[in-house]
């Protein structure tokens, strides 16, 4: 009886035992490792406080201070990521990051677009998103030379200019390539524009030039020039002399306008006066091709706030091509007119009329569409309706053109009303 006494007293304190040991070494461990998995999920724990010794406490706390440490880091690295991708996003080159193995580590907005590509993910392969034998080579050469690479492609049309640099660590070794994708489509055509500029105005120089150089040097072989040939011949060279005077004049017009400064005087101008002094100018030319001149102008926009001179400029060379085109006897229209908040301004003729073909491109500097007009014989700088368009962007507006063969030609100046530096009183 005693012995059995005795074992149950050894018992019960090994039990006693086991059950300290257990609140104090073993069940608080059980809650660290279920606090840290939390922890790693990025969950808050219910609690921080852990059951046993104060060691076990201690350690609560440090899970506790890793537990904030840990919240704080993560919205440092959200701020930042936030603020790469704004400014990523509002790039207008394509940014293209790709590791050493070609995978896509970062990729903008503007490269998704670039290309029509979906969503892109961190990791993905460059040649399952982007198949361009271009972007390739820029890349491998990029690797091959450790230095930048410059080279182009076309992508829709557009013109792409790439720019390749490869990125390296701390120990200088290449981790991956960098490529910028600059779009320069509209500086290829700004600057094939300029160069048909400078082609088209050495054109139009050497014509004149050649003739004037030419009835010189007769004139100087031969000073003894009959009186009536040399009349021809100054008659020829005050032609062609007032035509290169008319195209330095377009020329200086067309440099100012286009300059920073272009300084509009904007006034009130009578509309119903404005044209009837305008048609006055032109009553001699007009008269010549007997031609028959219809001023409308509605007494609801009597008076407009522009530039007169200007204005007068871009009516005055509409009315040169309508007098230049128009048949013996025909009509021109001036009209003036309201359309959706805006005040249209329109000469039109009944004469040869311009190619459907040639509309989109009757506005471009030295263009003309004189083949379709079947009028050889008439000449001029090519240059007003580009001066015509000038002024009506000047004025916060645009120009129209409406035409067909045989039946006539309606230009029109489309003024803004209201908010814009044009409006009617």
């Amino acid at each position: 009886m005693i012995w059995l006494l005795l074992c149950c007293a050894i018992v019960a304190v090994i039990i006693a035992v086991l059950l300290i040991a257990w609140r104090k070494w073993i069940a608080p461990w059980r809650q660290v490792e279920e606090m840290a998995s939390q922890i790693s999920r990025g969950e808050r724990p219910r609690t921080f406080l852990i059951d046993g010794g104060a060691q076990a406490q201690r350690i609560g706390l440090r899970l506790e201070k890793i537990f904030q440490d840990l919240k704080q880091l993560n919205k440092q690295i959200a701020k930042r990521e936030s603020g790469m991708q704004t400014i990523f996003s509002a790039m207008h080159d394509a940014l293209l990051v790709v590791d050493s193995n070609r995978y896509v580590i970062l990729a903008n907005e503007t490269f998704r677009k670039l290309f029509a590509l979906p969503e892109i993910s961190e990791g993905t392969p460059l040649l399952e998103i982007v198949r361009d034998a271009t972007l390739d080579r820029v890349i491998e050469d990029a690797f091959d030379r450790g230095g930048p690479v410059r080279s182009e492609l076309t992508v829709d049309g557009s013109q792409i200019e790439l720019d390749a640099v490869v990125t390296r660590n701390d120990a200088g070794e290449i981790t991956g390539a960098l490529v910028l994708f600059h779009d320069i489509t509209e500086l290829k055509r700004m600057d094939q524009v300029r160069r048909d500029f400078v082609a088209n105005v050495s054109h139009e120089l050497r014509t004149p030039l050649s003739i004037l150089r030419g009835y010189i040097e007769t004139l100087l072989d031969s000073p003894e020039t009959p009186r009536d040939e040399l009349l021809r011949i100054l008659r020829v060279m005050e032609r062609h002399s007032k035509r290169l005077d008319l195209l330095a004049e377009d020329l200086l017009t067309l440099a100012q306008l286009e300059s920073a400064n272009p300084d509009l005087q904007l006034g009130n101008v009578d509309l119903s006066g404005f044209f009837r002094e305008v048609i006055r100018d032109w009553e001699k030319k007009l008269a010549n091709k007997q031609l028959n001149v219809i001023v409308d102008v509605p007494p609801e926009f009597s008076t407009i706030r522009a530039d007169r001179v200007r204005l007068q400029e871009a009516l005055y060379n509409l009315l040169d091509n309508a007098v230049k085109y128009s048949r013996e006897h025909g009509e021109v229209r001036l009209m003036a007119r309201r359309r959706d908040g805006e005040i249209e301004l329109s000469v039109s003729d009944n004469g040869t009329g311009i190619a459907k073909e040639d509309l989109p491109r009757v506005f471009e500097r030295f263009y003309r569409a004189d083949k379709a007009r079947t009028a050889k014989n008439i000449r001029g700088t090519g240059l007003g309706l580009a001066i015509v368009k000038h002024i009506a962007q000047l004025h916060g507006g645009r120009v129209e053109a409406e035409s067909e063969l045989g039946k006539g030609t309606t230009i029109r100046v489309v003024l803004p009303v209201g908010p814009g530096p044009l409006s009617s009183s």
